[in-house]
């Protein structure tokens, strides 16, 4: 892969494109280049001439959304590529963290003390990101959603977190936190980055419940070393979704 990256750079120039980086899964054979260029006609052209590898989609992406998604979008440091080290995959595990019955929680407490709980959980949440190289993608309301570059870094910081949350709960109100994360690629289906990935650790929130952890059945196969214990939900039905999705939630 670093060859044919080498040869499409040597030929942007030539075509008023610059190709800025790109993640290998070699255990996917799935490449991922982020290129900048006036069309993505010009794209397909450069790889035809420059190595013959025609990419199977082009999609449109904002590049201020590639960062906080992938980590990075300088490219891959020359030594990286001379001495044959790992390039950076493209996989990424996406979690959701949601402060569950948040609205209720407001009109039991006052808007002053259900803030003070949401400051504390988003406190909480970006500590242990930026423990387990998290990165916060998008802060939406009562919750955030954060990508990891490692699975079980991921499940670490959501554990983490959980216990977090329960610490600074509200004496007498049982509202509480949960989180579902799935792993995937950037481009699978509908042309939007990570497009499924984050439909699916979304949706499962329909799933969770006060104070669960839940993982696709893609986010238990990136797990190494298991450092939680796992039980099976099974085979469930999710909106949006033609086939049904396998769910374990974390033990505590």
């Amino acid at each position: 892969m670093p060859a044919a990256h080498a040869m499409d750079m040597a030929l942007q120039d030539e075509y008023d494109a610059k190709f800025i980086t790109y993640w290998f899964d070699e255990g996917r054979h799935t490449t991922f280049c982020l290129v900048s260029a006036p069309s993505s006609d010009l794209i397909s052209t450069i790889h035809a001439k420059a190595h013959g590898k025609i990419p199977n989609d082009v999609v449109e992406v904002d590049q201020t959304e590639v960062m906080p998604f992938m980590g990075r979008i300088a490219a891959i440091p020359t030594a990286d590529q001379q001495d044959g080290a790992a390039v950076d995959r493209a996989l990424r595990t996406i979690m959701f963290t949601d402060l569950v019955g948040y609205t209720s929680m407001m009109n039991r407490l006052g808007d002053d003390r259900a803030f003070a709980m949401l400051r504390g959980h988003n406190s909480v949440v970006r500590d242990e990101l930026t423990k387990f190289a998290g990165r916060e993608v998008k802060h939406a309301g009562d919750g955030i959603m954060a990508s990891f570059d490692d699975a079980d870094q991921a499940v670490q910081a959501a554990v983490n977190i959980s216990a977090g949350i329960a610490v600074i709960a509200v004496p007498g109100i049982d509202e509480r936190l949960s989180i579902r994360m799935t792993s995937g690629e950037p481009l699978e289906e509908g042309g939007v980055l990570f497009g499924s990935v984050v439909n699916l650790a979304s949706r499962l929130c329909d799933l969770a419940e006060s104070g669960e952890i839940l993982l696709s059945d893609d986010c238990v196969k990136e797990l190494g070393a298991r450092v939680v214990e796992l039980e099976s939900i099974g085979e469930v039905t999710i909106r949006g979704f033609n086939e049904p999705v396998k769910v374990s939630r974390i033990l505590a």
